[in-house]
């Protein structure tokens, strides 16, 4: 049952297990990492710092601000039952949100939540995360017996949600990212890592990022109208790149988060033979040429994460570890 006083009540005790990571950083000059970006790569399964420059650097991260959007619903759809297929109403409030709608949806328009994660995920639309976070923010007021502002309603639970992962240095002021608030959204490359984390770890969550294309269906004016979608991430697939998210809004520039697993390798320990799993998240802010920064900065990491397994995986410091950073 959904807890009417705190939305994430429950959730803390279901994923009780959250990221708790302790991190020391490896700071390689690779000409890959520019000036003005902020830059981190981070092995998942060990939480280890393989690169970092300016990881606590605060600055916008513009369409990023969407994989909190999507972790919310998620968990509120799984902590209150509601289903994905549920229909919500595109409504003039949304509308007035500036930037992208690539989905061109209009007032009156009913689409899926599930589809809304897809556009918000895939082609980083606006209107839809403004949709999705009405639609939510609406419920959660009203099993709190509340009627104040849905949208701020739903961006507490991202705060909370950035809280619970430790991201000290992160400030949601709205579902989809863009500066155009009084109070200015920030995060920094290491918060947005310790949300990739949690997010990769969701199972629904990976299903939204890693398709290259997609059809969704509107109905407009009762009739389904079906929308084909292009994510804009230009990395999925390169390698066995399988996600994240990209961002870019004039304070924020360039944003990039991917994740790479690599195949595993079998050693053996203790007469047994055990499978070592290898996955990589990266995030880059700020950069002039997100995606080409973000293939440089893989090769760099996945290199000194070689070195450092041959080394048998010391850890001399906890602000090698993410959560220690």
């Amino acid at each position: 049952m959904f807890h009417p006083n705190h939305v994430y009540g429950k959730m803390r005790r279901s994923f009780a297990k959250l990221l708790s990571v302790t991190v020391v950083a490896c700071f390689a000059g690779a000409s890959t990492v520019h000036a003005q970006s902020s830059v981190i790569a981070v092995d998942v399964y060990n939480k280890k710092i393989h690169v970092e420059a300016g990881g606590n650097l605060k600055r916008p991260v513009g369409g990023l601000t969407k994989m909190a959007t999507a972790l919310v619903a998620l968990d509120w759809s799984e902590a209150t039952k509601v289903p994905l297929n549920t229909l919500a109403t595109v409504s003039p409030e949304a509308l007035q949100i500036a930037g992208m709608n690539p989905l061109q949806l209009v007032p009156g328009d009913q689409i899926t939540l599930r589809d809304l994660l897809y556009a918000s995920m895939m082609s980083s639309d606006n209107v839809a995360a403004t949709t999705l976070a009405l639609f939510v923010g609406q419920d959660i007021n009203y099993r709190r017996g509340r009627t104040g502002d849905p949208l701020a309603a739903f961006v507490t639970e991202m705060n909370y949600l950035a809280a619970r992962e430790g991201m000290v240095n992160t400030k949601f002021t709205n579902p989809h990212g863009l500066e155009n608030s009084r109070s200015v959204p920030y995060s920094t490359a290491a918060d947005m890592a310790r949300l990739s984390m949690y997010a990769i770890s969701r199972a629904p969550f990976r299903f939204y990022t890693n398709q290259k294309t997609r059809n969704i269906t509107v109905l407009r004016g009762g009739q389904p109208v079906s929308v084909p979608m292009q994510n804009t991430n230009a990395l999925l697939g390169v390698g066995m790149i399988d996600g994240i998210k990209t961002g870019n809004t004039p304070r924020s520039g360039g944003c990039v988060i991917v994740s790479e697993e690599r195949r595993g390798t079998i050693a053996k320990e203790n007469g047994r033979e055990v499978l070592y799993r290898h996955r990589m998240v990266t995030v880059v802010l700020g950069s002039a040429d997100p995606f080409a920064e973000t293939q440089g900065l893989l090769q760099q990491a996945w290199g000194v994460y070689d070195g450092w397994l041959q080394s048998g995986r010391p850890v001399t410091d906890a602000k090698q570890l993410l959560s220690g950073f």
